[in-house]
């Protein structure tokens, strides 16, 4: 996905009116958001916009007729089933369902059978009861946390590794 951008910041950035944009989306640009309400504008994805003008462009300004739109779309849909034939591109519902079915059973494996093994297998190395809970409770604590993963913070942990002190710079002193 490209900037998220409204109708005159897009204007500003294709050097273009929004009188002509506005034209342009009768004809079929994409809009990402309509601003529904008074003072509330379109939002765009930039790429999106690219996207449609390289696609415009390639056809020299002449609409594309309802057969060959559908000819274009039976073409791609020809060239995906047989990319995914030739194992090229993968499905991503099959591949969400295996991480789901791998992660299931590592978690299976953590909270039920670790905890017992480990404990009586520290237990017999050094003569001392382990009480498996000890072992149990932070795995949960990890485990809820990978649950409640939201990758929107990524975004804010790249932009915080970048400020990161650099270990290897001599450090200040305040004296």
């Amino acid at each position: 996905m490209g900037r998220k951008v409204s109708k005159a910041e897009l204007s500003e950035l294709l050097g273009r009116d929004e009188r002509t944009l506005t034209r342009w989306q009768d004809d079929g640009m994409p809009v990402l958001e309509y601003g529904v309400g008074r003072g509330n504008e379109n939002q765009y994805d930039t790429e999106d916009v690219i996207q449609w003008l390289m696609q415009r462009a390639a056809l020299n300004g002449k609409k594309e007729s309802a057969r060959d739109r559908l000819d274009r779309v039976k073409a791609d849909r020809e060239e995906l089933a047989l990319a995914k034939d030739l194992e090229e591109v993968v499905v991503a519902a099959e591949l969400i369902a295996r991480f789901e079915a791998m992660i299931t059973a590592a978690k299976v494996e953590l909270i039920n059978t670790l905890p017992d093994q480990l404990a009586a297998d520290l237990s017999a190395r050094y003569g001392v009861e382990i009480d498996d809970e000890m072992i149990r409770e932070p795995i949960a604590g990890i485990l809820g946390n990978m649950a409640n993963y939201d990758p929107d913070d990524d975004e804010q942990l790249d932009d915080d590794s970048e400020q990161q002190d650099d270990p290897s710079s001599p450090e200040e002193d305040d004296e």
